[in-house]
């Protein structure tokens, strides 16, 4: 800027030029540009420094201070220079400003300079304190406001006239107003739902009290709240004193303390119970300290003990029991208080003059710092629970005994079906051996794994399920014919555990049946004879006579080769092959009925094996003076049978049925199939005259008949119950004497 008359400046400004340039130049220019020197402006017009490279040099050009020079001479020149402020802190250089500059222009050396200086800035430090105090009161008044708000209790600030003066954030959340709603009002007249309805009419006011005492007060209110259960709030008030002590307002706070009187109340309970289970606990409970004192027995402990209570608490195992009794006891202490863990033992120890076994609990009591306080044990008396034990380990090995010598294949599976035992039978019979086995499915001894799924299922239905016929696969492959019991394996509590299966090697038996079936196969053809025999003279007198005819025509009529002759010739062929095709299928039936051989196991359809059978009883029925009948319900399911042992149970029920109505001639023989309740049902009834209760009770033993000697062996309705339980099915018989019976079979369908 140029230093003329005409660029002087309008306000107080002093002009002023630095003899120096630096650093102490340099802050000088600095604070001059920011008003730095507090009651005193300084406007910088020169800076003298022979050193173009100072700081203060730099400093000059940034505020672009007017003259830079390096000879200090010149500075006198500045128009309306004030003053010159030397800050070389050399004496030579300050004499000579005094020798060189104009009597109007005044001098500051460096010793004054360095005071004015430090004037400045300790201006400076008190403002800066004076700003970070009033920042420090103003983040202590904010951290106190947040903490006031941040309290959950309800907290109110009354003056000494029960005026508001301040509520925090909790209180105006919980009663859902602003602080300008509440501050100015009377205290009583807020509605705090935490607390209740005011009562500063009622005696014992926390505000009343404060200021009269000016001490803390506490109270608890109880009130019914609006929606009809009780609350608790807890209150306490405290003074606000000024500086002399005199009260000048009160701080009160209100907490909801309904779920710690909750909790309390709970706990009181507890408590009881607590004694209570103590009292009534069948369990020897004992608290000692850690000098192995008693400070807590139930009446039970006292029991064990022989002893009171009042002759127990306060003393030692060894003030009240045998020597070695307490050793026992103090033993299990000591691990306890030198492990702090719990520690479970059994224990047999001579009391009351009686050898005892316990089972025992002990466990360290702590306090808050981990500190072991006291040992706790529980005992509970054993002695008849180990004798149980001894005498069920050896019921164990005894019932391990018979199932080892079972001459029955005995398998037990989980409920995974993994095989968990396999006697020595099924050893024998299957051929493997034990450890080969187990933990193995069970499924692999059947010829299909699903089989064994479908016993199963019927077990979890039926519980049980007996004497079916199946089949078990040997190692080797050979299939055994078995009767098979399927149960469920349960537990002490009823729940299910697994399942065993117990199965008879019935080969020989089954041999020995299919010869028993072949002798009543047999006897059946001889009784069927007669019938085949009328059914096959029929078609065979068509055709004699037929024949006849055309002989005595050839032989008779010359023109033989008419064609009248031929015509009728031609009429008689298809009667005669007609015939020939009819008693053809009366002897296929006939020899496929004596013919076929044992059980397949396979599945039949129930209502064509019946119709298959039914033409052998016809003829029997028709001399006997007997109307047979059929009923079939359609769409019946397959059955898992063979079709020939179904078709041997009808023959049975069916000659049966027509010999009993053959005693008085003329009735009516039913043969029906239905579906009830998932199971097939194949029932022969007739109206004869019944059977009486003596027979009916023994009707399916072995030779039990009701016909007369040589009519009958008594074994028909044996083999057919043994036949339909062979399938899981069963034979019932309604008869009234006089009116008839009836025999329903009832089979399990293929599932």
């Amino acid at each position: 800027m140029p230093a003329g008359p005409e660029h002087r400046p309008t306000h107080s400004h002093l002009r002023a030029a630095i003899v120096g340039g630096g650093q102490g130049g340099a802050s000088f220019i600095r604070m001059a540009a920011e008003d730095k020197f507090r009651g005193v402006r300084l406007r910088i017009c020169g800076l003298a420094e022979p050193d173009v490279a100072a700081p203060g040099m730099r400093v000059a050009r940034e505020h672009d201070v007017p003259l830079v020079t390096d000879d200090f001479r010149r500075l006198f020149a500045i128009p309306d220079l004030d003053l010159v402020i030397e800050l070389t802190g050399r004496d030579d250089v300050r004499d000579e400003l005094e020798r060189e500059r104009p009597r109007h222009v005044r001098l500051i050396d460096h010793f004054a300079a360095q005071l004015f200086w430090e004037l400045s800035t300790a201006d400076d430090a008190i403002i800066r304190h004076r700003i970070e105090m009033q920042q420090r009161v103003a983040e202590e008044k904010d951290w106190v406001s947040q903490i006031f708000d941040s309290l959950p209790e309800e907290i109110v600030v009354m003056d000494h006239d029960m005026v508001v003066t301040h509520v925090n954030r909790a209180f105006l959340v919980a009663n859902g107003v602003t602080l300008e709603q509440v501050r100015g009002r009377h205290c009583y007249e807020l509605e705090q739902r935490a607390r209740g309805e005011c009562r500063v009419s009622v005696e014992g006011c926390p505000f009343q009290g404060v200021i009269e005492t000016r001490r803390p007060q506490m109270d608890v209110r109880k009130h019914l709240a609006p929606d009809g259960h009780v609350r608790y709030a807890a209150i306490t008030a405290a003074p606000l004193l000024a500086r002399d002590g005199a009260p000048k307002g009160v701080i009160e706070s209100t907490q909801d303390i309904t779920e710690r009187v909750r909790l309390e109340e709970e706990l009181r309970a507890t408590e009881v119970r607590l004694q209570q289970f103590m009292e009534m606990a069948p369990l020897s409970i004992c608290i000692k300290n850690p000098a192995g004192q008693y400070l807590e027995i139930n009446p039970a402990g006292g029991l064990l003990l022989g002893r009171s209570k009042h002759e127990i608490l306060g003393r030692t195992d060894r003030e009240i029991l045998s020597p070695a009794a307490a050793e026992v006891f103090r033993a299990s202490d000591r691990e306890v208080l030198q492990q702090r863990r719990q520690v479970s033992v059994d224990q047999d120890v001579e009391l009351r003059g009686s050898r005892i076994s316990l089972a025992t609990v002990k466990y360290p009591v702590l306090d808050g710092a981990g500190n072991v306080t006291a040992v706790c044990g529980m005992s509970k008396d054993v002695t008849a629970l180990k004798q149980a034990e001894l005498e069920l380990t050896r019921t164990k090995d005894y019932l391990q005994n018979i199932l080892e010598n079972s001459p029955v294949m005995i398998i037990t599976a989980d409920l995974e079906g993994r095989v968990v035992s396999f006697n020595r039978a099924a050893e024998a019979t299957l051929g493997y051996r034990r450890e080969e086995v187990i933990g193995r499915p069970a499924a692999m001894f059947y010829g299909h794994p699903e089989e064994r799924e479908t016993l199963v299922r019927r077990v979890r239905t039926e519980g049980s399920i007996q004497e079916v016929d199946t089949a078990h696969h040997r190692k080797d492959g050979v299939e055994v014919p078995v009767s098979l019991t399927f149960s469920v394996l349960k537990d002490s509590q009823g729940r299910p555990i697994g399942t065993v299966g117990i199965s008879r090697d019935i080969s020989h038996r089954k041999a020995l049946m299919n010869q028993v079936l072949q002798s009543e196969r047999l006897a059946a053809v001889g009784r069927l004879a007669a019938g085949v025999a009328h059914e096959v003279n029929n078609p065979v007198a068509v055709i004699s006579e037929v024949v006849g005819y055309l002989q005595d025509l050839i032989e008779d009529d010359p023109a033989c080769r008419s064609p009248e002759l031929v015509e009728e010739i031609r009429d008689s062929l298809p009667k005669i092959q007609r015939q020939v095709v009819r008693c053809r299928s009366i002897t296929q039936r006939l020899l496929a009925f004596s013919r076929k051989s044992a059980a397949t196991g396979e599945t039949v359809a129930v209502n064509a094996a019946v119709e298959e059978i039914l033409p052998f009883l016809e003829k029997e029925a028709f001399f006997a003076k007997v109307t047979l009948h059929r009923d079939f319900a359609p769409d019946l399911p397959r059955v898992r049978m063979d079709e020939m042992q179904l078709q041997e149970i009808v023959i049975n029920l069916g000659n049966n049925a027509v010999q009993a109505i053959g005693k008085r001639g003329w009735g009516n023989v039913w043969v029906t199939t239905a579906l009830r309740e998932g199971r097939v049902i194949v029932a022969v009834r007739d109206d004869g005259p019944g059977i009486s209760e003596q027979v009916r009770d023994r009707l399916f033993d072995p030779f039990v008949t009701s016909k007369p000697p040589g009519q009958g062996t008594g074994l028909g309705l044996s083999i057919c119950y043994a036949i339909a339980k062979r399938h899981d099915g069963e034979i019932t018989v309604e008869s009234t004497p006089g009116a008839g019976a009836t025999f329903r079979v009832f089979l399990r369908p293929v599932e």
